[in-house]
């Protein structure tokens, strides 16, 4: 799946409803506080609270072109709902979950949505150029700033990866140039100095075949291609230890070096020998003992594995598919 289609549905997608399902809350809590220029945080409907331990949080099918979020404890269980949004991001100290929605229709506008876990208070700030669309969800490991998927209509030679502030959604800064076409950020390296993208060129129209997955310097630079054309992910993960990336495409999740060397494909099996196909989405847990991916078919859902594919267990059994997992460290930590 490409990131384009994620932040398109989230521009438009039912949050009125959710809006009007959900209690209002009337205070915030932020991590930090806006900018005196900045305008202050808006409150939206409350999600359901999180509990303190590692949690992995998805996104799962609410209809034709809207998604929910889930948290489910990594030992099993049963998922429970969190609120109406999708592509959930944990920052790196457990404390905020980072997704994409629209909170202010009709104009969705949102650029950066935060629940609190502790509380689940839900806060957001608008896109901090009216020109640029900004949907901002992947956390920089310093915690301090979120990169977005930016695009503009009216001059598409601004589109590239930007950051904003996750204090106060401002502090626009641009990462990479992609003129007419898409730039989706998609993974940090741990150490915060690198910034693994998706690229689609301005004249690929609805094909991905020259789609690629790239690394730059998350300050911004050359970008270094890593993947062959049409190899490419919106939820591709980067090991903790930084050695390598893990991501899918036609259904197979593949692993490759930051430099682009050494790619192959993971042979993903169940703990009798039994191969998954249909796989995707994956995410590694925060020691980077297992994996965590999706797999579509029969038996969908959510899966964990050893980083190798091996030893794969259902964690999930959702009558859709369940999508974009991330696995968050406990609270505080």
């Amino acid at each position: 799946m490409v990131a384009v289609t994620v932040l398109g549905l989230t521009a438009c997608g039912g949050a009125s409803e959710d809006q009007e399902r959900l209690a209002p809350t009337t205070s915030l809590s932020s991590t930090a506080a806006p900018s005196s220029t900045a305008p202050p945080a808006a409150t939206a409907a409350a999600a359901a609270p999180l509990g303190a331990g590692e949690l992995i949080v998805f996104d799962q099918l609410a209809g034709e072109e809207s998604r929910d979020l889930y948290a489910v404890d990594p030992s099993g269980g049963e998922p429970t709902l969190v609120r109406h949004g999708e592509y959930p991001h944990w920052s790196p100290d457990g404390s905020q979950l980072s997704f994409l929605d629209c909170l202010n229709p009709p104009d969705c506008t949102t650029g950066v949505a935060l629940i609190e876990r502790a509380t689940g208070k839900v806060h957001w700030f608008p896109m901090p150029d009216p020109d640029l669309f900004t949907g901002c969800a992947l956390w920089a490991p310093s915690g301090e700033t979120l990169a977005c998927d930016g695009e503009s209509e009216s001059d598409p030679s601004r589109n590239g990866v930007y950051t904003v502030r996750a204090s106060d959604g401002e502090g626009l800064t641009r990462v990479t140039s992609n003129p007419g076409g898409i730039d989706a950020p998609v993974a940090y390296s741990p150490d915060g100095r690198l910034l693994l993208f998706s690229r689609t060129p301005a004249d690929a129209g609805e094909s991905s075949a020259n789609t690629a997955l790239f690394v730059t310097s998350a300050r911004g630079g050359k970008a270094t291609r890593i993947t062959p054309l049409g190899y490419t992910d919106d939820a591709a993960a980067w090991s903790p230890d930084g050695r390598s990336i893990v991501f899918e495409t036609f259904g197979s999740l593949f692993r490759v070096r930051p430099d682009g060397t050494g790619m192959r494909k993971l042979v993903v099996a169940t703990t009798d020998g039994t191969p998954l196909v249909h796989t995707f989405d994956v995410a590694y847990s925060p020691d980077g003992s297992s994996i965590v991916f999706s797999v579509a078919g029969a038996e969908p859902g959510l899966y964990l594995a050893h980083p190798d594919g091996s030893g794969a267990e259902r964690l999930t059994t959702s009558p859709t598919e369940d999508h974009h997992a991330n696995w968050g460290v406990a609270s505080g930590a």
